[in-house]
């Protein structure tokens, strides 16, 4: 009788060992995650399904990091003169590839080039806001001149043959498509609508896509102003 029972108390003080083991292992988890909310930092968000660090939250700005060294080109500017990205050097230049024509993204961002200058202040005067049309046929220097002027008359315009434009875009990674329109001269175009920051020393240092708020755009050029 008793060797039989041998077994099955064996068999029962294995069970009690395990059951003792797998509670001491969830109660060592419980106590590691409630010290990590315990001690939670200040600068985190809880959004209700994650803990999220407030400094990854995207703004709809993308730090370029390293910065990258742009390559250097020229265009005509809205004055008819010929103007160069080197010519910008010293101030921090915003940077836009659109066309006069725009319906929607362009004039959009220029309402908010504007609105980024009247938040700058007096700093307003270090930024270069710059816009280069992919659309060479319509866009001529007076044209150019004429639309900007719609918005501010100190924002800079260049423009050049579409070939020219084409070969600066791939630098930023922007393209643009003529869509087929009523006539030759009334037609749209279907193009990357992002902006692009480049730093004094001409280095592409923030990538934002369109609709990134102005006050963000103004508090990265602050840093950067120093």
């Amino acid at each position: 009788m008793s060797t039989e029972s041998t077994p099955k108390n064996t068999s029962r003080s294995l069970m009690m060992i395990i059951l003792v083991v797998v509670i001491l292992v969830a109660a060592a988890v419980l106590f590691v995650l409630f010290n990590r909310i315990a001690n939670q930092p200040a600068n985190t968000i809880n959004t209700g399904a994650a803990i999220v660090d407030s400094a990854s939250v995207f703004t709809g700005g993308t730090p370029i990091d390293p910065p990258r060294e742009m390559d250097d080109f020229t265009l005509t500017s809205n004055d008819g003169e010929p103007i160069s990205l080197s010519d910008l050097r010293g101030k921090v230049t915003l940077l836009y590839f659109g066309y006069t024509h725009c319906p929607d993204f362009c004039p959009t961002t220029m309402a908010n080039y504007k609105r980024v200058k009247e938040m700058l202040g007096a700093d307003a005067d270090q930024v270069a806001f710059v816009m280069v049309s992919i659309d060479g046929t319509r866009d001529t220097p007076a044209e150019m001149k004429k639309y900007l002027g719609n918005f501010d008359s100190t924002f800079i315009g260049m423009t050049g043959s579409e070939i020219d434009v084409e070969g600066i875009a791939i630098d930023y990674n922007v393209t643009s498509e003529t869509l087929a329109g009523s006539s030759a001269e009334e037609y749209n175009m279907d193009h990357t609508p992002s902006l692009y920051m480049i730093d004094a020393q001409g280095r592409l240092v923030m990538e934002y896509m369109y609709g990134t708020e102005p006050d963000v755009i103004t508090g990265d050029i602050q840093k950067h102003l120093g």
